[in-house]
């Protein structure tokens, strides 16, 4: 362990004092004293200024660890005492060496942004390397490497680098530490959290691993997130899921749950309903509404199904266009023909991607650069007989003659469908977005699909239709109302300042009409619903409903005002007292008194302006300016707004496959797996200032400028080479 992780882990040899005069016992005293478990000892702390220089040790006991350079020295007291550590900081060259680089500091800048005076520290630098081995996926043995050694010599030769195992033992006990800090987090204000659940694929060996996420907001209107649990799990079945579950949430201490987000399959029903059982017994508050709202179901996966089933049927306008891209990216010569023709001038292999069939994200994406160089495609069909040719010969998979080349009516065909797709794309990564709010944005990402499912089942291109048609069947399995949706669902919409009830009222409008059945009751069940939850609320949080308030404050008044006003009539002067008057205008007012849920619905909306920054609008710090004046319902949209309608992360949730590990991190044992990815994610977390995920704009430009250094190595290798040519003719 390093120096600075050791300190918390300090275990201090104590010394019992014998016992107090006049303090005999008798033997039943005694004898029942011995059944007792043995007093822990009184901790001293050391006083040999050496220890200024070392920390003990926990495992093994009676070694130490030197501060600066990490070597382990014995400190038995009984044995060998303090002189090896002195002898030890007279030679030690890390410490010499801070010695020397205590009095000098250079300029650097700290998690903020802002520069400060600093000194090279040994323990800092060692637990920085640990970080980074951590945060970006590095091997263990990167810390051994030549390269890593190189740059250490070099640019700090005073640091001492260290083995694999130091590392993994290092990263361990940053681990323990971390976990300890979010566990004491956690538990300190008792919060209720939503969870999400999620596996991931180990394709070198045996294991499968549940990961599970504990979401919530914190006191300061940030929204958090955490992985609490990273374990290997044996089966898929539902009772193994709800007992992970319920380990997960024992082992952190938690004690209150909100919702969770799994994915549609029916072990995770048979798993919630499990779970919701389990949590039942910890008692009334462990669940809102008894669990009612407790299973929500991943909206990004849903989704997934619904399109998934829509491009089940082989389109051959896009099987076309995906032989067209096939061909171009198939070789540089195809490559740099295709860019002669290109009006957007120099092109790359990254610019025009090939789909996954598996996966219809990249089918859209594929699909939508190939639209931007519609006019190349069509150039190359008049002009390079190579093109034409290749659509003439037989597919090695399929064993017959390729579909196309790409005709107008396919070009046109796919752009339609594109734009189609276009809604789908959008609302997957709306639904995925793992840094934000999305439940206030869910049901308006819902109701979207729905209406243009409306539309397109109307469509006059028989394809299209027919593939609305077909999502629209899956959709209402899923979405259709609340008859399979959690009402959470919409009821997070409520608690947008800008939306309340008027954006679901409308959304049923447009889908029901305003007079239907439908309507009214889709409106009188959310309503009731937020009754509900606030009634729970009022009397989790101790407040009794304002209106039985306003009637005993009422009773009381009236005794007070009839006080006065017979004060006021043996008054010898007979004045007409003001307070009084509005004593009783209040008391006529306060039966008008309304729950704070009321005067939030029946207040105005907030303006939905565009950001002069273009920033999106932030619930949460309207809500943390307006908890004083909603004190109780505040509590209750920290909770709402925390749940997750998607249990995956916007790179994962285009497939229903999960996540798959790398070979590296599927060698390693469970434990370090575990270690590894939670450590990761706190770090990250933790930061505030950590960049933003690139999008898929930045990832081409990326593409496009690696492979211009590929070109612009190419021509000046081969320059080097014919300058060596004919520097040797010259010669000769």
């Amino acid at each position: 362990m390093s120096a600075g992780e050791n300190i918390d882990m300090e275990a201090e040899v104590g010394v019992e004092g014998p016992p107090a005069a006049g303090n005999k016992r008798t033997k039943t005293q005694r004898s029942s004293a011995s059944d007792l478990p043995p007093k822990p000892k009184k901790k001293f702390p050391k006083r040999a200024d050496v220890w200024k220089h070392f920390i003990e040790l926990e495992d093994p006991v009676g070694k130490s660890s030197c501060r600066y350079c990490g070597i382990e020295m014995s400190c038995d007291s009984k044995l060998v005492g303090t002189s090896s550590m002195k002898a030890h900081i007279g030679r030690c060259k890390q410490f010499r060496a801070f010695n020397e680089t205590d009095s000098q500091k250079g300029l650097g800048m700290d998690n903020n942004g802002d520069m400060q005076a600093i000194r090279f520290d040994p323990l800092g630098f060692r637990r920085a390397v640990n970080e980074m081995v951590v945060i970006n996926e590095l091997p263990f043995s990167f810390v051994e490497s030549e390269g890593w050694k190189r740059f250490c010599f070099n640019v700090l030769p005073m640091y001492k680098t260290f083995s694999r195992r130091t590392c993994t033992r290092h990263i361990a006990a940053m681990f323990v530490k971390e976990k300890a800090s979010l566990k004491n987090l956690l538990g300190v204000d008792k919060k209720r959290v939503s969870l999400t659940t999620e596996i991931w694929v180990s394709p070198t060996t045996s294991y499968n691993y549940m990961v599970i996420t504990a979401h919530w907001i914190d006191g300061n209107w940030q929204l958090q997130k955490r992985i609490i649990s990273f374990k290997p799990i044996t089966d898929h079945k539902g009772e193994t899921i709800a007992g992970q579950l319920i380990d997960c949430i024992e082992e952190w201490g938690i004690e209150k749950v909100f919702t969770v987000t799994v994915d549609n399959a029916r072990a995770n029903d048979v798993a919630v309903k499990l779970f919701a059982e389990a949590m039942r017994w910890r008692g009334v508050g462990a669940l809102v509404q008894d669990g009612a709202f407790l299973h929500m179901r991943c909206c990004a996966h849903v989704l997934n199904l619904i399109v998934r089933d829509g491009l089940a049927r082989v389109n051959p306008s896009i099987v076309a266009i995906r032989n067209a891209v096939k061909y171009v990216r198939s070789s540089f010569t195809r490559l740099k023909s295709f860019e002669l023709r290109c009006e957007t001038g120099k092109i790359a292999r990254g610019s025009l991607p090939l789909d996954c069939s598996t996966r219809w994200n990249s089918t859209y994406l594929m699909l939508n650069s190939a639209l931007k160089l519609r006019v190349a495609f069509e150039k190359m069909l008049g002009e390079d007989k190579l093109y034409c040719d290749y659509f003439l010969e037989e597919d090695e998979k399929e064993k017959k003659k390729r579909v196309g080349p790409p005709t107008s009516s396919d070009w046109d065909e796919v752009q339609r469908l594109k734009k189609f797709l276009k809604i789908f794309f959008n609302c997957t990564l709306a639904f995925s977005a793992s840094k934000s709010v999305t439940s206030t944005l869910c049901y308006h990402e819902i109701v979207t699909i729905e209406r243009n499912l409306i539309s397109k089942c109307g469509s006059g291109d028989i394809e299209i239709r027919k593939q609305a048609h077909i999502m629209r069947d899956k959709f209402e399995k899923y979405w259709d109302g609340l008859m399979n949706m959690n009402p959470l669902v919409i009821v997070g919409s409520v608690f947008d300042p800008r939306n309340k009830m008027e954006f679901a009222s409308l959304c049923f409008e447009k889908l029901y009409g305003k007079e239907t059945i439908e309507y009214r009751k889709l409106h009188a069940s959310v309503t009731k619903v937020l009754k509900n939850l606030y009634d729970e609320y009022s009397i989790m949080f101790g407040q009794p409903d304002q209106t039985d308030a306003a009637e005993d404050t009422s009773d009381h008044g009236d005794s007070e005002l009839a006080s006065a006003m017979f004060d006021l009539s043996d008054d010898e002067d007979g004045y007409e007292r003001m307070d009084s008057l509005y004593s009783q205008r209040v008391i006529e007012k306060r039966s008008d008194y309304a729950s704070e849920l009321e005067i939030y619905l029946t207040e105005k909306t907030e303006p939905k302006v565009e950001n002069n920054l273009g920033l999106g609008y932030d619930v949460l710090s309207w809500w943390k300016r307006n908890s004083g004046k909603f004190p109780l319902l505040s509590e209750l949209a920290k909770d709402v707004l925390a749940v997750q309608v998607s249990s995956v992360a916007s790179e994962s949730a285009f497939s229903t496959s999960g996540r798959i590990f790398d070979p590296y991190r599927s060698s390693l044992t469970p434990y370090m797996i575990e270690a590894l990815i939670c450590t990761q994610q706190w770090m990250q977390s933790s930061n505030q200032s950590q960049p933003a995920v690139a999008n898929l704009a930045q990832m081409l430009e990326e593409v496009d400028f690696f492979e211009s250094l590929g070109k612009f190595y190419n021509k000046w290798r081969l320059l080097h080479i014919m300058n060596g040519m004919l520097s040797f003719n010259f010669l000769n």
